[in-house]
């Protein structure tokens, strides 16, 4: 019976490893690419067995001829042999070496596919695990034992062998194990997923917010430009305005100069005339004729030929001109007051009434946001935190640093008080409302007289009736201020204030004497102060 064999590692060439490619054969039998050869011999000699080479190798045509056949008839695919540079070769195969399709973990070996058949066929192979070809094999064994690592210490975290097994080492098979990994792994991969889902939600909210932003940012650019736009067209109209007095007076002059000076002109021709007529009639030597052809002289001239301009219209002007101009500066950027409050807004803070620090006949609402006078007369002693003579009350949180921004409705009360207080001053006895005494308020008294409690106290003049006022402090502007939320203008501000530590809203609605002056002094929702404009 024919036994097949296998020639194909006949026909590689020593030198390249590879099929041969025009093979030459030299005198000692050897046979090698006619390429490879050419570069290899140096010396006239047989690489192989550097027997002399005495005469030029020539073209083997039996080999030749068998490779023809050999490709032609056994339909080698030329791509299975590892010749590639990162191909795995197969553990099993002599020369020519075959790439691995498949390497087993169990025998620690990589195989081609003729010799892959045994553990696809043989039961005794059907629980060994084969895998991609690996690179690396002597990896999946053991340092110690040489064995393939088929367990999964879990007391040490590490793969070992059968034998690297000890008692109470907490061991089990690693495909256990990888399932327990995969299912944490699995786990891990939807934590990061929703985190990521999270992410690009923000990233959304950012992109909104951001959007939002711009267009906010890009509207008060334009409100700013309107309103220095209007001023520079109100200031060149003053400007013609102030320039037309001065232009009507150059007009003026300059026709006042030319009739003066044509006067003065025609003087000057008629005395010259006199003085020829006078030179003339000097050696004139009959005394009669003298007499008769003497020019009459000019009187002395008397008029005063200054010239002038008039004064008092320009100077009028000026004042009408710069009182309109002041007016209509303080109009376009009050406009600019709807841009502030839109900033302002940002710092909104929840603030509600301190019940601890409210005078004994004042009422303060269970959700300490609104505050009224009882009416009551009688004295009643107060806390330690209570204002004891001034009808007071402080309001919470406590502002140690930073912006912070409420609104606070006075609707048709006749007189109240509303401002911030130093933490630590006065609010007992008869208090001095002064920012050197620790208290920065305004204050509406005999139902329309406004007033700003400054060093000395400022009255207020204000356009219209506020019903919505809103109080901003910055602390680290050391400012106090106050806007009629409802016209969207601004009242007044304590600048360089000395706050010297924490302040706290303050809040005083005024006696309710005669029933006029019951109705309650309301903090305003944080979510209600929104400026639309």
């Amino acid at each position: 019976m024919a036994t097949a064999v296998n020639i194909s590692r006949h026909l590689h060439c020593p030198i390249c490893k590879n099929l041969l490619t025009d093979p030459v054969s030299t005198p000692c039998g050897h046979t090698f690419c006619n390429g490879c050869l050419d570069i290899s011999m140096s010396e006239p000699q047989c690489p192989l067995c550097q027997e002399p080479v005495t005469i030029k190798p020539s073209i083997n045509r039996a080999i030749e001829a068998l490779l023809r056949e050999f490709l032609q008839y056994n339909l080698l695919n030329l791509e299975l042999f590892c010749e590639e540079r990162d191909a795995i070769p197969c553990d099993v195969c002599d020369e020519p070496t075959f790439k691995a399709v498949k390497s087993c973990l169990i025998c620690l070996l990589s195989f081609c596919d003729e010799h892959l058949k045994p553990h696809q066929s043989m039961p005794r192979f059907k629980g060994h695990k084969l895998v991609s070809p690996v690179v690396e094999l002597e990896q999946r064994a053991c340092n110690t034992h040489g064995r393939a690592l088929e367990l999964f210490c879990r007391r040490d975290q590490r793969c070992i062998c059968t034998l690297c097994v000890e008692i109470g080492g907490d061991v089990i098979p690693v495909e256990i194990e990888r399932e327990r990994r995969e299912l944490v792994q699995q786990n891990t991969i939807e934590v990061m997923e929703r985190r990521i889902n999270q992410r690009e939600v923000k990233l959304e909210e950012l992109k909104e917010s951001a959007a939002e932003y711009q267009a906010l940012l890009e509207k008060e650019e334009q409100e700013i430009q309107e309103v220095f736009a209007a001023l520079t067209e109100e200031l060149r109209k003053t400007e013609e305005v102030l320039l037309a007095p001065l232009e009507d007076g150059r007009r003026c002059l300059e026709k006042e100069r030319d009739e003066k000076t044509q006067q003065i002109q025609k003087d000057i021709i008629e005395h010259k005339e006199v003085i020829e007529s006078l030179n003339r009639i000097k050696n004139e030597q009959d005394d009669i004729l003298f007499l008769q052809c003497s020019p009459a002289v000019p009187p002395e001239f008397t008029d005063d030929w200054t010239v002038s301009i008039d004064t008092e219209l320009k100077f009028g002007t000026m004042r009408n001109a710069k009182a309109a101009l002041m007016a209509e500066i303080e109009t376009q950027l009050g406009k600019l007051c709807a841009v502030e409050l839109r900033r302002i807004h940002s710092f909104s803070v929840n603030v509600t009434l301190d019940q601890e620090t409210a005078h004994p006949h004042l009422e303060v609402s269970e959700d300490g946001k609104k505050v009224c006078d009882t009416g009551a007369r009688n004295v009643i002693p107060g806390g330690p935190q209570q204002f004891d003579l001034v009808g007071g009350v402080l309001g919470k949180p406590c502002i140690p640093s930073g912006r912070a921004f409420w609104v606070v409705e006075v609707g048709n009360k006749v007189g109240w008080e509303l401002g911030v207080v130093r933490d630590g001053a006065n609010r007992k006895g008869k208090v001095s409302y002064k920012p050197s005494d620790g208290y920065w308020a305004i204050v509406l008294c005999g139902q329309n007289t406004y007033g700003a409690f400054s060093d000395p106290p400022v009255q207020l003049l204000l356009p219209s009736k506020p019903r919505k006022l809103g109080v901003f402090v910055d602390c680290e502007e050391a400012l106090v201020s106050f806007y009629d939320m409802e016209a969207l203008s601004h009242i007044y501000t304590f600048t360089q204030c000395s706050f010297n530590g924490a302040i706290r809203p303050y809040f005083n609605p005024h006696a309710n004497k005669d029933g006029t002056n019951s109705s309650p002094l309301v903090i305003c929702p944080v979510n209600q102060t929104n400026i639309s404009v």
